[in-house]
């Protein structure tokens, strides 16, 4: 009659468990030093053919509505010159009334 041993391989299952524990700390380490590249990597230059990304849309989102903003109120562009700025309403209702005059 032959038994089951009570024993257990406590040496093999100690290195396992130290191979394991080994290259789960490797991997956390290699992550760490990829993503402090990745935080810290400057953006690279827009180069002609690629798209062009923004790396601030929100505060370029703002800029271009309060340009939007601006653009529709009556100013000045050039006072020197008699240049100036009326909403595009208002361009097209004058545009209608006079018509299109070519010389």
């Amino acid at each position: 009659m032959n038994h089951e041993a009570q024993n257990l391989a406590s040496g093999r299952l100690a290195r396992i468990a130290a191979i394991l524990a080994g290259s789960t700390a490797i991997v956390l380490v290699v992550c760490f030093f990829l993503w402090r590249m990745w935080v810290t990597a400057p953006l690279p230059a827009h180069r002609p053919g690629e798209p062009n990304l923004q790396a601030q849309p929100r505060s370029d989102l703002e800029r271009f509505r309060r340009e939007q903003r601006n653009a529709d109120q009556w100013g000045w562009v050039d006072r020197e010159h008699g240049i100036a700025r009326i909403p595009v309403e208002r361009a097209m209702q004058l545009m209608a009334k006079e018509g299109r005059q070519t010389p």
